[in-house]
């Protein structure tokens, strides 16, 4: 259990969850969703508020599809807050990432262990700046248009995170590899 930052300098939290010789949970954990939530919740209260002025005090009925855009972005950004990322390896079955958003959804991927062809943490540029992601090389027919898969790509760990992680998941993989 181990507190770190994103690239993005968001506190997270990680932590295995199990670990076997042939199984690894782990878990990033993003500790400012409830905050992030919080201020686009009061964001969201605030434009409302605003068209409300307008509507009642000043009888602008013309502004309120100035409101539409904002309302509707905010309301989007609010559920969209990630919660938690979580990865399981079981190695000779499968790897599977797992998204879990503020608002209870969650979102899977599954990459057979027999298209892995390696996990590597890369560099790559991200909103003009270079950050470091963990990626699954992956081999095959099934993923001839996606050869490079992005591990953890919502809270972005940054660089001693992914290390951490890159570590675990090699040394459940590491006798596969031999």
């Amino acid at each position: 259990m181990v507190f770190l930052w994103t690239s993005a300098g968001t506190q997270i939290h990680v932590k295995i969850v199990h670990k076997s010789a042939s199984v690894l949970q782990l878990s990033v954990e993003n500790v400012e969703a409830h905050r992030q939530r919080h201020t686009l919740l009061v964001l969201e209260l605030g434009t409302l508020f605003c068209f409300a002025v307008c509507m009642f005090l000043f009888r602008l009925n013309v502004l309120h599809a100035l409101f539409v855009l904002p309302i509707g972005t905010l309301v989007y950004l609010y559920n969209n807050v990630i919660k938690s990322e979580s990865l399981v390896l079981v190695k000779d079955f499968a790897l599977q990432c797992s998204t879990t958003f503020a608002n209870g959804a969650v979102r899977n991927a599954l990459i057979p262990m027999e298209y892995v062809q390696d996990i590597v943490i890369n560099e790559v540029f991200f909103n003009l700046k270079v950050i470091f992601v963990l990626q699954v090389l992956t081999k095959g027919h099934l993923f001839r248009k996606k050869p490079v898969i992005t591990l953890l790509q919502q809270l972005k760990p940054a660089l001693p995170s992914l290390k951490i992680i890159y570590t675990e998941l090699h040394s459940v993989l590491e006798l596969q590899n031999c």
